[in-house]
C-alpha cells in the first residue's frame, strides 16, 4: 500500500525523520525515538546562536544544553547538517552527529563566541558578577563538550 505524504511540513519532517532546530526540538527526538529507535535522526542546523549581532537575547544557553542532553540520550544514530550557519551551542549539536554522519554545506559556518551581554541600563555590580560568572561556566562547559565530541584539545578550540 503506498504511503500518503502527511498533511503539513512539520509532520512532513518528522515522517522523513527529519527535525529541523528551531522547531519544538526535544519533543520531536522524543517522538521519533518512541517511533523507531533504529532509525537514523537528521538534524538541519541553521543558527546564528543565542544572541543577534546587535547583542539582543534570542534563547537562553540552557535551552541549547537541553537539546544537547537530550541528543546525547538518544538510541538512534544522528546525522547533523549544518545549513548555513552553527554558532554559539549550534556548533556544540552539529558535533554530536554520529561520527561520519557530520555534514556543512560547502558555504556554512560553524563556530563558537565569546557570550554577549544585552544591554540591561544600570544593574547592581552583583548582578554584573553573577552574569559573568555565568557566561564563563557556560563557555567552559560548551567548549568541553566540544572538546569530547571533535577530538580536539580543550586549549585547541
Amino acid at each position: 500500500m503506498p504511503r500518503t505524504p502527511p498533511p503539513d511540513l512539520p509532520s512532513m519532517l518528522l515522517d522523513g525523520r527529519i527535525v529541523y532546530i528551531g522547531m519544538s526540538v526535544i519533543d520531536s527526538l522524543d517522538c521519533l525515538q518512541w517511533l523507531d529507535p533504529k532509525e537514523p535522526v537528521y538534524i538541519y542546523i541553521n543558527s546564528t546562536g543565542t544572541t543577534r549581532d546587535d547583542g539582543e537575547t534570542v534563547g537562553m544557553e540552557s535551552e541549547g544544553f537541553a537539546i544537547y542532553d537530550s541528543l546525547m540520550q538518544l538510541k538512534n544514530e544522528v546525522h547533523t547538517v549544518c545549513m548555513g550557519a552553527a554558532i554559539g551551542h549550534a556548533c556544540l549539536l552539529l558535533s554530536v552527529g554520529t561520527k561520519g554522519k557530520r555534514f556543512m554545506m560547502p558555504h556554512s559556518k560553524a563556530m563558537i563566541q565569546q557570550p554577549r551581554v544585552p544591554s540591561s541600563g544600570l544593574m547592581p555590580a552583583s548582578d554584573v558578577l553573577i552574569r559573568a560568572e555565568e557566561f564563563i561556566t557556560n563557555m567552559d562547559i560548551l567548549v568541553g563538550l566540544l572538546s569530547k565530541h571533535i577530538g580536539n584539545l580543550y586549549k585547541l578550540l
